[in-house]
């Protein structure tokens, strides 16, 4: 299935379940924005799919908790929070304008894995076990998905996590869903809260974050997925990714040979 019938059927899922920001008519929508900062939520931001999703790697897909402030930078209208407007604006050069730490890590560990099934990454890009301080980030953004546990962004001052209550309702009511249209082969989740909410889905048991680092064989709607849980790579989660990084490296290459 191509990265465009995927972009097809991801937002028939979203109409359906009324979590289009183009046509938004949540069932929870009053129940999140009282933990909204001052009420003021932004609605949907959809889930990135990049255009050369599973065309030529592995469909590789990255779980994180929030979805971006909605009241500033580049998804304050409706139309930029979907997946087909973000597909069609994912050719951002990263060595020129730096991005967050989270994102930047991020791509360097798509980039990272998709140099084990023989992508040819730029010279001198940054890697995850060493600073990139320095050094350039390669864009991969059209070679992955990024999905976000909360659909709608609560505009919390200083970036500050949804409440957990937010987290809980949309993870159980649209995530696994969500990931059967995605189908993805290798499925990478960031950061403890993530983590645990994912083990729930997946393994009938909250994950701890006590069991860092781990790799899982499931499946989701008869698909087998490699399932990775990561610390959140921003700040002092780095050092924690990198740490580990041979074990996931492993992980991924056992996956390869089954």
């Amino acid at each position: 299935m191509t990265a465009q019938n995927i972009h097809t059927q991801l937002t028939a899922y979203y109409m359906s379940k009324g979590i289009h920001p183009e046509k938004f008519n949540c069932q929870h929508k009053n129940f999140c924005k009282n933990y909204a900062y001052k009420n003021n939520m932004t609605e949907t931001k959809m889930s990135m799919v990049g255009s050369q999703y599973g065309a030529s790697y592995p469909k590789l897909c990255v779980i994180s908790l929030d979805p971006p402030l909605g009241n500033t930078g580049i998804f304050i209208k409706p139309h930029q929070r979907t997946t087909e407007y973000m597909a069609e604006h994912e050719d951002n050069d990263y060595t020129k304008n730096r991005t967050t730490p989270h994102w930047a890590m991020t791509l360097i560990i798509i980039k990272d894995i998709l140099c084990l099934f023989g992508y040819e990454s730029q010279n001198g890009s940054a890697v995850v076990k060493e600073s990139y301080a320095g050094r350039p980030i390669e864009n991969v953004e059209p070679y992955f998905a990024h999905v976000n546990i909360a659909k709608c962004s609560m505009n919390k001052p200083d970036k500050k996590k949804a409440n957990r209550k937010v987290h809980e309702r949309c993870s159980s009511s649209y995530l696994l869903e969500e990931l059967e249209v995605l189908n993805p082969d290798i499925l990478l989740t960031q950061g403890n809260p993530t983590n645990e909410i994912m083990g729930v889905l997946l393994i009938d048991r909250p994950f701890l974050k006590t069991e860092l680092p781990s790799a899982f064989h499931t499946t989701i709607k008869k698909h087998s997925v490699l399932w990775l849980p990561m610390p959140h790579p921003s700040y002092g989660g780095i050092s924690k990714v990198r740490k580990d990084w041979a074990f996931y490296v492993h992980a991924i290459q056992d996956c390869k040979n089954l």
